[in-house]
């Protein structure tokens, strides 16, 4: 209550207020119904009333238990009834701000709420890691597979005529501001950083354009990058820093009503009601109390915030050569930690040594696993001390001795050493391999881990396009239902899919008894005499038909470069559930016995209903929860003809064969011929580290004078080129 007060107040202080220096508009009050107790829902209808009152608007959400718990399952017996209802109430809250369009999500956790947090981590046995208690800001928990909701969105936001995020200040707060800068700069130190920004900026302006010149044509075409999603809803919680008594005051103050949970007192209920029992009523000793493990909560997170720096400042030394979202690939040399020499006679030179070492290995294990956040599909990455061996393999001069570089996978991220440049083995030089090593940086290539065989695969299923809207119709007519819904797949990727074919689609892992098929069908495919491409079909144009010859080189070719070894059986592939090969290359789709005279295939119409106009467009959504007998007797009851039926009963008995074909990879591009007018997909990667994107992106190092100057030599020379062509072409079409 005292948050909603003080949102409802905050617009009419301050004009300009800013939540993470994004434009708000007004408050909007969302109170959940946890239905777990008599009496919650009237209690959450007075409190919207009481909010409705000082000029927020309110919404009621009730917990939904079934969606979780069979029906008439007490959810009150369970044993972890908190943590369901904490799952199902995120899930409410991120699906209500999604549809509200909202972006932020405040709550009132206070003083109170992070003593008794810390407090149960530290009975639990938690490290300082989880002793700094609850963050001030932090994505939506238990959404993570909801797009729009958690780290997702903002490319489609973006896209719309009125966006959320307003990343352009509007006409009166851009002249507010640039009245503000005009009064306040000096036009000389602004001129100044004018001239060093244009020379800085030379040498990144034409980095992409330069690398393909550079480099020269390969065998393996590149992909078209997947763009990085962005976004999601934010938990904030701007109490954390007041005590529970401040607001009570505040509420008292300015005659605001407030509402207390008469369970909360009981101390058996749950850990968190004894922690609090025991504060209000037992004196603990100093080190227990609330002030002294507030200290101890700010005590660690400041400490992780300096290791935290530390590691973004040994970042901008890490070289990342290449970061390929399509295949989840990422190639690093990190960089070589230098400890200072120390004299051997000092008796506390060792201990420093070790200390500073200790201290330098925490460091390089927080770089890993900002690495690791890059390609891993989990959520939860390892902890700093579960990287002690991976820390001593990527860096040697950390260990003594260090282990050889071997393969190794931590987090479902497989780490494989590339060979150095060069030749270990020279004869020139006295240092042996191990000592090569220490020197000399590694490049080390990052993938996801394949799958093991005793789990199961990950798997995305979409539904086919109904038999009611594609009765009576040929199959060049069939229309699509619109693009689907924003699918979460391996935890790497959002995918979405818009079709029109008759079967269920499904995204799984690629699998290597469907690779040989797909690749003979891209070149058998190519070489077919009249082929189709898309609704109403034609003939191959020359150049495309050449394109596909190619095809089957260049996939296995950007497999090779692209994803080697067992990474390419991780990247997701769409399957059909029946085969549709026929479908894609003549547009036939019944079969030869169901195929009769008539613009719809049916041998004669409905003796009801001379047209054959039936419904039958409504029940089609229900055909896999309903019984045989009863589904039967629904279509009956629709009127449809009996070559309808019979198709329909074709149909189910084929897809009851359930076996997958490979249509297309779509990270690769990759797809069937015939397959772009039958089926489209938009393929996102997830949200990654914004430091190391942009390191991937200007890849990952500073150029020397000497490059820059051939680069920019390069450049000019393919400008003067392209002018040169250009005139060239204007003489010949003006003779």
């Amino acid at each position: 209550m005292a948050l909603a007060y003080l949102c409802s107040k905050i617009r009419r202080t301050d004009e300009w207020f800013r939540v993470a220096d994004h434009p708000v508009s007004s408050p909007f009050g969302i109170i959940v119904n946890h239905d777990l107790r008599e009496g919650s829902a009237v209690e959450a209808d007075n409190v919207a009333a009481a909010i409705r009152k000082f000029g927020v608007k309110s919404h009621v959400l009730k917990i939904i238990w079934k969606d979780v718990i069979p029906e008439g399952v007490n959810p009150n017996d369970l044993p972890n009834v908190e943590t369901l209802a904490r799952y199902l109430r995120y899930r409410r809250l991120g699906t209500f701000c999604k549809i509200g369009k909202m972006t932020t999500l405040l709550t009132a956790h206070h003083e109170d709420d992070q003593y008794e947090t810390v407090m149960m981590r530290l009975l639990s046995g938690h490290g300082y890691r989880g002793l700094q208690g609850m963050r001030p800001a932090t994505d939506i928990p238990e959404c993570y597979d909801l797009h729009g909701v958690y780290q997702s969105g903002f490319i489609d936001d973006q896209r719309r005529d009125n966006p959320i995020y307003r990343i352009v200040p509007g006409d009166r707060e851009r002249k507010v501001l640039k009245r503000g800068l005009r009064n306040e700069v000096d036009p000389v130190i602004i001129a100044r950083e004018i001239e060093a920004g244009l020379k800085a900026d030379i040498a990144t302006a034409y980095l992409d354009e330069y690398d393909d010149m550079a480099k020269g044509n390969k065998r393996a075409p590149r992909p078209v990058p997947l763009e990085i999603e962005d976004g999601g809803i934010m938990v904030y919680r701007p109490l954390l820093g007041f005590s529970k008594d401040r607001l009570i005051a505040t509420c008292l103050e300015n005659n605001i009503p407030w509402f207390e949970d008469h369970t909360n007192a009981d101390r058996t209920l749950t850990m968190r009601n004894a922690v609090r029992y025991m504060h209000k009523n037992h004196k603990l000793p100093a080190a227990l109390q609330k002030p002294s493990i507030l200290r101890l909560a700010e005590r660690c997170r400041a400490r992780i915030a300096s290791a935290e720096a530390e590691a973004a400042r040994f970042l901008d030394r890490v070289v990342i050569h290449e970061f390929w979202p399509n295949t989840g690939t990422l190639v690093v040399t990190l960089p070589r930690f230098s400890l200072p020499r120390v004299p051997r006679l000092s008796s506390a030179s060792l201990a420093a040594q070790e200390r500073r070492t200790a201290h330098y290995r925490h460091v390089a294990a927080l770089l890993i696993r900002r690495l690791i956040s890059m390609v891993t599909p989990e959520r939860e990455l390892s902890q700093p001390s579960q990287l002690s061996h991976l820390v001593s393999m990527l860096f040697p001069s950390l260990s003594s001795p260090p282990p050889p570089a071997k393969p190794y996978v931590i987090c479902s991220v497989h780490f494989t050493p590339l060979p150095l440049p060069g030749n270990p083995d020279n004869a020139s030089t006295k240092k042996s391999t191990e000592e090569k090593d220490r020197d000399q940086p590694r490049r080390w290539l990052l993938t996801r881990a394949p799958h093991p065989s005793n789990a199961p695969r990950p798997a995305v299923t979409f539904h086919d396009l109904a038999f009611g809207k594609r009765r009576g119709k040929p199959p060049g007519a069939w229309k699509t239902a619109g693009w689907s819904g924003t699918r979460f797949f391996d935890g790497r990727y959002w995918i979405r899919l818009l079709h029109r074919l008759p079967c269920r689609l499904r995204v799984a892992p690629l699998e290597p008894e469907h690779l040989r098929p797909f690749r003979d069908a891209l070149d058998s495919s190519a070489s077919a005499a009249g082929s189709t491409a898309g609704v109403g079909g034609g003939e191959v144009e020359p150049g495309k038909e050449r394109r596909r010859k190619k095809k089957k080189e260049e996939l296995m070719a950007m497999l090779a470069r692209y994803a080697p070894g067992k990474t390419r059986w991780t990247l997701p592939a769409i399957y059909a559930t029946v085969d549709v090969s026929k479908l894609l290359e003549k547009e036939e789709w019944w079969p030869q016995g169901y195929h009769h005279q008539g613009d719809d295939g049916g041998v004669a119409e409905n003796r009801n209903n001379a047209d054959g106009s039936g419904s039958g467009v409504g029940w089609v959504g229900g055909e896999e929860d309903v019984e045989e007998r009863e589904l039967v007797d629904r279509i009956r009851s629709h009127q449809l003809s009996g070559a309808h039926l019979s198709r329909w009963e074709w149909e189910r008995e084929l897809k009851s064969r359930e076996k997958l074909h490979l249509l297309a990879l779509p990270t690769l591009g990759v797809g069937l011929p015939g397959l772009e007018g039958w089926l489209r997909w938009e393929v996102r990667y997830k949200k990654v580290d914004e430091e190391l994107l942009r390191l991937s992106k200007l890849g990952g190092r500073r150029i020397e004078r000497r490059e820059l100057r051939h680069r920019v030599r390069c450049l000019y020379r393919w400008m003067r080129l392209g002018r040169a062509r250009e005139a060239s072409r204007r003489r010949r079409t003006a003779e």
